[in-house]
């Protein structure tokens, strides 16, 4: 009878452990480079290497990288893409709003029109791309991210803080959300805090985050 009892007990943890598990996975949204995510930039590198002197292949890897926590490499290529063709500006931002006229529940197109209105320094209609972009995906952490950093750079920091927490909600383990709520604290004088957040994300840019 007591082995009974003890078997029913751990019957009831083990239940109650994976209900619990379950929950957590359904209102977990945490972003992580998914096998899908991984192919994309395999086949969006390799477009690059076979014509790396087309801006636009360039503007396209650059993006994916933006949203595959790859922003330093991102970033890199994004000027390359203008100092191969200084009028890819133009020609960019021309591209993707007829992309995204043509496919308008397309995330991945929102995501390059936004850039191309930021690199044309339309940086409000950049802004309301990403918006669109988290209707579209409303868990996508990078969108978050990005929106906050050129509110940062509108100099509205509050509504820059204010996306970053969101974003870090979804998923708190993203070292470059608590960089921008680092940046954002300490403009707010928040000295303290900026140290705080700034140890954070090097703690988890260590471990690959």
């Amino acid at each position: 009878m007591k082995t009974t009892c003890k078997q029913n007990k751990i019957l009831l943890f083990l239940a109650i452990s994976l209900f619990s598990f379950l929950i957590l996975a359904s209102v977990s949204h945490a972003w992580y480079l998914t096998k899908e995510f991984a192919k994309e930039l395999q086949e969006k590198q390799r477009a690059v290497d076979k014509n790396p002197n087309d801006p636009l292949t360039r503007f396209d890897l650059a993006i994916t990288m933006a949203y595959t926590n790859k922003i330093p490499d991102g970033w890199t290529n994004l000027k390359k893409a203008v100092e191969i063709d200084p009028a890819f500006r133009k020609k960019g931002l021309e591209i993707y709003y007829n992309k995204a006229v043509e496919s308008p529940d397309d995330w991945r197109i929102r995501f390059r029109l936004a850039f191309a209105y930021y690199f044309n320094d339309k940086k409000r209609d950049a802004i309301e791309e990403l918006k669109n972009v988290l209707i579209l995906d409303p868990y996508n952490v990078w969108a978050y991210g990005y929106i906050a950093l050129i509110y940062g750079e509108l100099n509205e920091v509050d509504t820059a803080l204010g996306y970053t927490k969101k974003g870090l909600a979804i998923d708190s383990n993203v070292a470059a959300l608590h960089l921008l709520l680092a940046e954002g604290m300490n403009r707010k004088g928040n000295k303290w805090g900026s140290i705080q957040e700034t140890m954070e994300a090097m703690r988890l840019r260590a471990l690959g985050y």
